[in-house]
């Protein structure tokens, strides 16, 4: 009885639309938001002798959470894109991806 329900009805409204992959735009971005991030972790680096007491713990965490994000994500945009593990501008995987 179930089978001619629509998704709707069915109640997986979301199902019908398919989540599309990383684009090479989108993990170029990612590539240069992550360049900036380390770029501010390296500011904050070179300010860190100015700072003194309760300031020097934070800006040692946010060294640290920056330089970790900013390292990540930079290294698996990359590799995402030096794989060619993205989606192409049509929506088909690229030639070079054995996935």
């Amino acid at each position: 009885m179930d089978e001619n329900l629509t998704d709707k009805e069915n109640g997986d409204i979301g199902s019908g639309h398919k989540k599309s992959g990383d684009t090479r735009v989108g993990l170029t971005l990612r590539i240069l938001v992550s360049a900036y991030v380390l770029y501010l972790a390296y500011g904050l680096i070179r300010g860190f002798g100015e700072a003194t007491g309760n300031d020097r713990i934070f800006i040692a965490v946010a060294i640290v959470v920056f330089v970790a994000a900013g390292g990540a994500i930079l290294i698996f945009s990359a590799k995402k894109l030096i794989r060619k593990e993205y989606v192409d501008a049509d929506g088909e995987k690229e030639e070079g991806d054995k996935q």
